[in-house]
């Protein structure tokens, strides 16, 4: 079954279920998310919340919420801001509107979180380390509706478990009906498998590889491969995502300078043993594991029988471009590029063949003869 209908299945069960929309840094979840409130059935009033953004302290989360939700008049009555008397009163408020609160039209409100994880900013308050169970039990006995997203994997897999009436829905290699048809239509269908495959089918960054050989082609022949070289040089808006993916991901982990570090010996060679990792390291095996499950926990690396690699392989052509004292130059990032392609259209057909000679076009991409 196509992934937002899918997700709209579950939601029309007789006792609705809670859809957690789990997929890394490009796979789509925002677009998925804007894609079922689109089709969602008029007996709900659907509202898109970024956790992410409204995670600063609960008092400001609260008031952010009543700002941006239209609640019914005659609904269950809500605290006035300046009435709260503690994190643990304002987070129960907020609550409170997720769960009891009535849209305006009188209709149960379908809330959409994104980064819903980002919950947990609020753990860091008094009264308020339990507040990621509660939650779960407060979203599951609600009438209103949930859908939720995460970036972590792991931590959505936990968190599927641990709460009540959740059901994952994986995007990534997610149905076509997440790839965004329209942000990828003006590619004939080998073009489209082939950016595809350079982007590992993340959604965010196959349009934006997409949108970089639309442009070259207004200044003459254009390939994927050119079109991801352009892309992967400092300061490009897929080389600006990546950037922030690994920041992020760092960023919610702990030990930061040993990950970065681990991150630039996978990223010269892969798979690798915890026993090769902590010899390249020259730390013990013992911190060693400690670093990698940190790593696994925001799923910045998978393991698969003892050996490590990093899960964005995009990700790893960046790390692998960026972990000098100097920003890559032109030449280094087409050589870099080019070897990635090759592997990575090595099963495909019609796969562009790169060479060594990068050249600046009028369009300012870079070309592969």
């Amino acid at each position: 079954m196509p992934l937002i209908a899918h997700v709209l299945s579950v939601l029309a069960l007789p006792t609705p279920g809670i859809p957690l929309l789990i997929g890394g840094c490009g796979a789509g979840r925002t677009h998925a998310l804007h894609a079922v409130m689109a089709r969602l059935e008029g007996d709900t009033t659907p509202v898109y919340l970024d956790v992410e953004r409204l995670a600063t302290t609960p008092e400001q989360c609260y008031r952010s919420l009543l700002r941006h939700v239209r609640l019914a008049d005659d609904g269950p009555a809500l605290p006035a801001p300046a009435s709260l008397a503690s994190p643990r009163d304002a987070y129960a408020a907020i609550l409170a509107v997720l769960t009891r609160a009535r849209a305006a039209s009188g209709r149960p409100f379908t809330f959409l979180l994104d980064e819903v994880l980002d919950l947990r900013t609020f753990e860091s308050f008094p009264g308020l380390k339990t507040l990621m169970a509660e939650t779960g039990v407060a979203l599951g006995r609600s009438d209103n509706r949930f859908v939720l997203a995460t970036r972590f994997r792991q931590r959505g897999a936990r968190l599927a478990d641990a709460w009540p009436r959740i059901v994952p829905v994986l995007l990534d290699g997610a149905p076509d009906d997440t790839r965004g048809d329209d942000a990828l239509a003006a590619l004939d269908p080998v073009e489209r498998q082939q950016v595809l495959a350079l982007t590992g089918g993340r959604l965010g960054y196959a349009v934006l590889v997409g949108a970089a050989l639309r442009d070259a082609r207004r200044h003459g022949l254009a390939d994927p491969v050119g079109a991801l070289t352009e892309q992967m040089l400092s300061g490009s808006a897929l080389e600006r995502r990546l950037r922030l993916s690994y920041e992020v991901r760092l960023q919610r982990a702990r030990g930061y300078g040993a990950l970065r570090a681990i991150l630039d010996v996978l990223a010269e060679q892969q798979p690798l043993t915890l026993t090769q990792i902590a010899q390249r390291l020259s730390r013990t095996p013992g911190s060693t594991k400690d670093y990698l499950s940190w790593m696994l926990d925001v799923d910045l690396l998978t393991v698969e029988r003892k050996r490590y690699t990093i899960t964005d392989p995009l990700l790893r052509l960046w790390v692998r471009l960026n972990n000098g004292p100097d920003a890559p130059s032109d030449v280094l990032v087409a050589r870099e590029t080019q070897r990635f392609a090759l592997e990575r259209l090595a099963g495909l057909p019609e796969a562009p063949v790169a060479v060594a000679r990068p050249a600046s076009s009028p369009g300012g991409i870079i070309e592969i003869d």
